[in-house]
Parts: C-alpha cells; structure tokens; sequence
C-alpha cells in the first residue's frame, strides 16, 4: 500500500493512511505527509465530512467493516484479499473486492456475490536491487529464512529440519525474524537441531542488504509457508539477486517465476528431499542479475497502479458470473482458522465502535455496528460483560437519539501538525 500511495502520489492523486494503533514501520508513511493514527470514531469523522473518494483496506482487517459502514456513501470501499479469508463482503457496502493472487482470489469467491480481481503486488524496484557485481563468493552459502517464526503458517519447524541437514552440507543458516523467537518457542519433537550464525529482527530498511548478502554468498532463501497470499518476501529476495527456494502453494505459485527467479518444490516432498532441491538450486542458480531481470519484467509497480486505478474511476461494480464452492485445500484448513480468529476480534471491535457511535448521536451506524458484532461473533453476547455491553449499546441507542455529525465540525487530533478533518483532492483512505 506504501508503494502504491507512493506512485499514485506521482501520478497527482492524493493518497492518506490511517492508523488504529502504532506500527514499527508508521514513520515511513508519514513521510508521505498523510499517515494518521488515531481511534476509528476519529476516521469516522473525516469519512462523515466526505474527506475520500476511495478507501481501501485489507478485506480480511477486523476493522474493515466497520469503516465501510462510516464511508459509504461519500466514498467508494475497495477491499483487498491479501492472505486471509473474508466472508462480510458485497455489492451493498463495498465497491469492488481485489485479491494479490489469482489462488487468493480463488478461495474467496465463494464468500461474495461480487467479482474478485486480480492486481498483484509490485515492489519498489529502486529500494529491491541486485549486488554491484564483485568476485565471486569465497565463503560458504547462507540459507535464509525470512518471516514471522512464530506463525504457523509459515511452517518455521520444518525450516529447522531442512536446515539442520543443510548444514551437515556446510551451509550457513540465517534467520531474518520481526519476532526474534528462539528454538524454545517450539515443541523440540519439531525442530532440527540448528546452530544459526544469524538469527534477529531485521528492520524494513535493512533487508536489500540482508538479501544481497545471501546473494553474494551464493546462497539462497528458502520458504516453507502453508500458503501465502502472494509472498512479497521472494520477490524482494529474487530482486536482490537471492534465488529463492518455495512450496508449490498459493500465493508463491505465483511469485516464484520456476526455473527463473528460483525452484518451486512439491508441497509434499520430505525433509531430505527438500534439502536436495535446495543443494541443487545452490549448484545451478541463476546469476543475480537474470533474477533481478525477470522481477523487474514481471512486477514492475506500472502494472500495480494502472489496475487500481481503472477500479477506481469506473462507473459500475461487477458481479460474479458463479461463486463456486468453497476450496478443499492443503491451505484452507489454517486460513479458516484464521478466520474464525477475526471473527471475534471483528465482534469486539464492532461493539466498541457501537458504543461511541452511539454516544455520538450517531444512532443508526450504532445499530448497524451491533448488528456486525452479532452476526461475526454471537456467542461473544453469551458472556456476562458482552451482554452488558450490548444490553448498554442498545440502551443509548433508543433512548438518545442524537444529530448527524456529518458535517459537525467535531475537532480531531492533528497528526503531521496539520487539521485532522482536512479532507480535499482524490483521495485513498
């Protein structure tokens, strides 16, 4: 989304982000002058005053419903499937509905009425570049591993396991993770036996270096993931001249080019056998440059913002000529546990909101974001303190029925120094 302001900036759109709570990574979109952080009752009221054209979220955020409901209708809601399911979307309070994958695309259809397209990601192909030449590597080839640990879709366990056998080849293992986990945040049953020469957080700023440096080694990244919804992380590694070695699954099916920014190896290939794939991705790689190439053949950002922008400017949505049927999947068992996760942060985040709404005055969006919290997460109404919060929502509602505030000029918190009800411009929120 960062590339995407950042080029649509250049084209004379203005873009503004917002944000619910801090981020390691939020001084970078201040830089664009429009990053917000801030409540949602605070983003309510910019969207009230009719700040956006556009507002675009990730489909699966717990909190994208709930802005939909306070956008529309000043505002046209696109939603984007990134790696998760989302069953909440539809032509009443969303514009259109995009994925980053076709296989993304794929296993949401069948959860909404409207057409899902595909506009994969890009990448800033200034900050993702191959080494500057150099001798040829003299030490041993790094094997990397790059991602949430901690995350079971990435499989981090059977990284471990593949590892420890490349080692015993005289390879060099290193861990690029934001979690900075440890080998005890795992059952030991799971793990190979690894002595990583790196293993740390590496910032977003660091990682063209990280990945030149696996380059430069000869070496390679290596993904496990269950599924992914594109998988950014192999086509920045690839950029930078590190081939890269991942499962035939969603999402890296798509962002691996076989054979030519790396090897895709089957997703139900043993241990040993993947470590043989890797050792002869090792012996055969691509030269930096060729995998650079072929990146910056294939997602380049043009592509990015001329599909978005098309989405954005057309006259009508577009429905779907047949949902199908949900997927039966290797990946579809994680990615519905992850839904039903988001559903009970979806129901506790829709009836907060309610409550503020409400004693805002804004009485119908309070009904309509009880009614989310309920149909997310009913059970969440079971317990003693949902149901007294519900039951005191529900109270405001009726009996203190209060103006719009479209238009009120409530004050807001003035992010970048400047006035937060700001609004102007073609926009994305």
């Amino acid at each position: 989304m960062l590339l995407l302001a950042r080029e649509l900036r250049a084209r004379g759109v203005q873009c503004d982000f917002w944000f619910c709570k801090p981020s390691s990574r939020y001084s970078e979109f201040t830089e664009t002058g429009g990053a917000y952080l801030g409540p949602l009752q605070d983003l309510g009221r910019r969207l009230f005053a009719g700040a956006y054209d556009v507002v675009q979220m990730t489909a699966s955020d717990p909190a994208a419903e709930l802005v939909a409901l306070m956008a529309r209708p000043a505002a046209r809601v696109v939603v984007t499937a990134r790696g998760a399911l989302s069953d909440v979307w539809h032509e009443r309070n969303c514009f259109a509905f995009t994925a980053i994958s076709h296989g993304m695309a794929a296993l949401n259809q069948p959860f909404t009425p409207l057409q899902i397209e595909v506009v994969r990601n890009s990448i800033a192909l200034d900050h993702w570049a191959p080494p500057d030449g150099g001798e040829p590597a003299t030490t041993s080839p790094i094997v990397a591993f790059v991602g949430r640990a901690t995350a079971i879709e990435k499989d981090f366990p059977r990284f471990t396991r593949i590892a420890e056998r490349l080692e015993r080849r005289g390879m060099r293992i290193w861990i690029a993770d934001p979690h900075e986990a440890s080998l005890a945040d795992f059952p030991a049953h799971e793990c190979g036996r690894i002595t990583p020469e790196r293993w740390a957080r590496v910032s977003h700023a660091e990682m063209p270096a990280f990945y030149r440096a696996v380059a430069a080694s000869g070496g390679v990244v290596l993904s496990t993931s269950r599924s992914e919804g594109f998988g950014n992380a192999v086509v920045e590694a690839a950029a930078c001249g590190a081939p890269v070695a991942a499962p035939d699954v969603m999402g890296l099916r798509e962002s691996v080019l076989d054979r030519e920014t790396g090897i895709l190896y089957p997703f139900d290939a043993s241990d040993d056998e993947v470590a043989e794939h890797v050792a002869q991705l090792i012996a055969h790689r691509p030269a930096a440059e060729d995998c650079a190439s072929a990146v910056r053949r294939a997602f380049a950002p043009a592509q990015m913002v001329d599909a978005y922008l098309g989405i954005y400017s057309r006259a009508a949505q577009r429905r779907a000529a047949t949902r199908g049927v949900p997927a039966s999947t290797p990946e579809m068992a994680v990615l519905r546990a992850h839904l039903e996760q988001q559903r009970g942060h979806r129901a506790r985040m829709a009836l907060a909101l309610a409550r503020e709404l409400a004693a805002l005055g804004r009485t119908d969006l309070a009904a309509s974001a009880l009614a989310i919290a309920w149909r997310a997460k009913p059970t969440h109404f079971a317990s003693s303190l949902g149901a007294r919060r519900a039951l005191g929502t529900a109270t405001r509602i009726i009996i203190r029925p209060g103006p719009l505030l479209r238009g009120s000029g409530h004050p807001g918190s003035r992010p970048n120094g400047r006035d937060e009800t700001r609004g102007g411009g073609d926009a994305q929120g």
